[in-house]
């Protein structure tokens, strides 16, 4: 019941951010994008090293990364630093949208993409995806919401019973995304 709740009203918040939204949307190939917002779920461990294996192969191409993970416990062991945190239970109000000191550090930045790691949907980080301001968003398509220019759709589980299905993690999406970004050619 309550998790009706929080899903209706989220729907209702992103209904009416992109009805007001003026973001100008763009599609920013990879080799393009100077600063990249990566959205993620942290392990229980709160180690991350998925994540912080992610980051260092896109600073290596240059690029500036901030990441914003999200973690289904009540406390989180992970300092806050500039560039890279785990939100909490704690850092959203009752319905999942984060406090407002988070949302007004999203809203001072801009980023020229935003990548959505998640396979599975957390409404807090669904909020950071909606309001960051970031050129171009991509991820996994989660819901009926257009949050995202590019979303990628991954299989269902059931349906390929009988395949090896290959495990959907973070790795596996970056790795979707960045193939696709990579070779999708644009006249700027």
């Amino acid at each position: 019941m309550f998790e009706k709740l929080i899903r209706y009203f989220f729907n209702k918040r992103v209904k009416k951010h992109l009805a007001e939204d003026t973001r100008e949307r763009r599609f920013v190939n990879y080799n393009n994008a100077r600063s990249i917002i990566l959205l993620f779920e942290s392990d229980y461990t709160e180690k991350n090293h998925e994540i912080r294996k992610i980051i260092q192969s896109i600073q290596a191409d240059g690029k500036r990364v901030m990441a914003w993970g999200f973690i289904n416990k009540k406390e989180t062991t992970t300092a806050i630093l500039p560039d890279f945190r785990v939100l909490h239970h704690k850092n959203a109000d009752f319905l999942g949208k984060p406090t407002q000191s988070f949302l007004q550090e999203l809203e001072n930045q801009d980023f020229d993409l935003l990548l959505d790691l998640t396979v599975n949907e957390h409404i807090p980080l669904s909020y950071v995806g909606l309001y960051a301001k970031a050129a171009c968003k991509a991820g996994v398509r989660k819901n009926e919401h257009d949050i995202y220019d590019f979303m990628i759709e991954l299989p269902d589980n059931s349906a390929t019973e009988e395949l090896e299905v290959e495990e959907y993690n973070a790795t596996y999406v970056y790795n979707q995304i960045i193939f696709y970004l990579k070779s999708i050619q644009t006249r700027d």
